[in-house]
């Protein structure tokens, strides 16, 4: 018989209690295909855990020691759910077959004596229609992966633009945006989703309702970051900070977080927003109360240095993994109530930090994440004037690094 596929690329995993049936089976069809083997259930679940993904059909006899074939094919469609499964037995028994049908859901279902030719056609069959599954699987893992890449890139996009509107009234809008997703270490993973949901409507209203919700998300927070227009004044930064964390310091008994504060040395005065400057530190304590996990703790340490002031925010555990960076960006990523009220407002005190002539940088270690700010005694940000919204789009769009980091597969 011949055929368009080659069908030694998958195996076949065949149990049968007894061997000289697994002998002459592999006999008959060594040629056209490989095959695993077993002579219990035990033994067949050991080699489908070690080797389920080049396993493309299981074959089991009804009637074993130990566990019957019907039972097998239902564990095994629970472990490799589009795996063909073939059930074989040498009695006529009308319950069997349905119990195969509805629970083990079966491909086919043969008796013996098996007839050589008619099982020959049966797998080729069985094979052609597992490798088309395949195929058409991988066609919508690449729609799917285009589909991510359009998502993300909508979002970038429509943040952008809001964040044009912005130069009245934040500074330096552009390195704020870059450094924040920079945080986001090499590209985006693919999605391993199950592909059933994809014909599935509510599937698709779950991804709308997330894209949504996080672009409401974004624009209630970009809003939010509005700050009036005064004027600058000198404030001292020691009870600036104090302030801070006593007002924050419930959501981290809320979140089980323990939040030590430590001050190093005379603090200086600051000449800047002490609106803007409160607002980024709530951001920042709201996003280290909810991202590091419940039991760890969170240090502040203040001191001076040669700008100003320098703040190191020092988290026990790893909590700023990619997943919860991918969570603003990507509704196809799942996420915990932690990573939707942690990662936005770390992103927004990026924005103020920026806007306060500042910078902040992260480290990311195994059992620890550190968020350094340096803030400038004196805001001469604003010297430099507001980008127009057609530069800041245009360098943000231009940004190849920025694509490589965000978009799977290039």
């Amino acid at each position: 018989m011949q055929n368009q596929y080659d069908f030694k690329k998958y195996a076949i995993l065949y149990v049968d209690g007894e061997e000289m049936a697994l002998k002459y089976f592999g006999k008959s069809y060594a040629n056209e295909f490989r095959f695993y083997t077993a002579t219990n259930a035990a033994d067949g679940l050991k080699i489908l855990e070690e080797h389920g993904d080049e396993i493309a059909i299981f074959i089991s006899d009804q009637r074993m020691p130990g566990e019957k074939g019907v039972k097998l094919l239902e564990r095994a469609r629970i472990m490799c759910p589009r795996m063909i499964r073939i059930l074989i037995t040498g009695y006529a028994d009308f319950s069997v077959t349905s119990d195969a049908v509805n629970l083990g859901s079966i491909f086919r279902y043969l008796s013996k004596p098996i007839q050589v030719e008619d099982v020959r056609t049966t797998l080729h069959r069985a094979m052609e229609f597992f490798i088309l599954q395949q195929e058409r699987d991988h066609l919508l893992q690449e729609k799917l992966s285009t589909l991510q890449n359009l998502l993300i890139t909508d979002r970038i996009m429509s943040l952008a633009v809001v964040s044009a509107g912005m130069s009245q009234s934040l500074n330096n809008a552009l390195p704020a945006l870059a450094s924040f997703l920079n945080l986001t270490p090499g590209r985006l993973q693919q999605q391993h989703l199950d592909l059933t949901k994809l014909s599935n409507p509510a599937f698709w209203r779950d991804v709308h309702g997330q894209v949504v919700e996080q672009s409401g998300n974004i624009a209630e927070l970009i809003g939010s970051l509005t700050l009036s227009q005064k004027d600058e004044e000198e404030f001292a930064a020691e009870p600036a900070l104090q302030n801070a964390i006593e007002s924050n310091q419930s959501q981290f008994v809320e979140q089980n977080v323990a939040l030590k504060f430590d001050i190093t040395g005379p603090l200086p005065s600051l000449h800047s927003s002490a609106e803007g400057f409160n607002q980024m530190m709530s951001l920042l304590l709201k996003a280290e109360s909810a991202l590091t996990p419940a039991g760890d703790s969170v240090s502040v340490i203040a001191k001076a240095n040669n700008e100003g002031l320098q703040l190191t925010f020092t988290a026990t555990g790893s909590a700023l993994t990619p997943e919860l960076l991918s969570t603003v960006f990507d509704p196809f990523m799942r996420s915990t109530d932690s990573s939707k009220t942690g990662v936005l407002p770390l992103m927004g005190a990026f924005f103020l930090a920026y806007h306060l002539g500042g910078r902040i940088t992260t480290q990311q270690g195994a059992d620890r994440q550190v968020i350094e700010l340096n803030l400038p005694a004196q805001n001469s940000s604003h010297t430099s004037g507001p980008e127009s919204g057609r530069e800041f789009i245009t360098k943000v769009l231009m940004n190849d690094m920025l694509w490589e980091r965000l978009l799977p597969n290039g």
